[in-house]
């Protein structure tokens, strides 16, 4: 049998933990500061981790030791986005203002009709 465990952010914008005792250990700084306090105060038992972050509910399974990371490190992060280019995001950017531009020409049809002669007449 595992352990029970609910992480969430308390009206204060601090974290807290249920579970590990009667009352929930309370006004922790962030996700990672409480997920190392469980981790740390059961002794990495098996646990079943319920996280309510921002509206998005998670569950996690940690096996005895906590073997996996349920995030990466700000560190991690940083790397895989200055080696990984983002293939996808000129291409999102380019259906965007194409999607503005047809927008636009639904409310402004004379704006619409002058690019449309100005273009012609190049």
């Amino acid at each position: 049998m595992s352990l029970q465990l609910k992480i969430c952010r308390d009206v204060w914008g601090t974290w807290s933990v249920h579970g590990l005792s009667a009352a929930p250990a309370s006004h922790l700084p962030s996700l990672p500061a409480s997920i190392e306090y469980a981790r740390k105060t059961c002794d990495a038992v098996p646990a079943t981790i319920e996280l309510f972050v921002d509206g998005m509910y998670i569950v996690a399974h940690q096996d005895q030791g906590w073997p996996r990371p349920l995030f990466a490190r700000s560190s991690d992060r940083a790397r895989t986005t200055e080696t990984e280019p983002d293939l996808r995001g000129s291409l999102t950017r380019s259906r965007f203002f194409a999607w503005l531009r047809r927008f636009g020409a639904e409310y402004h049809p004379a704006a619409s009709k002058e690019q449309g002669a100005s273009r012609a007449a190049s």
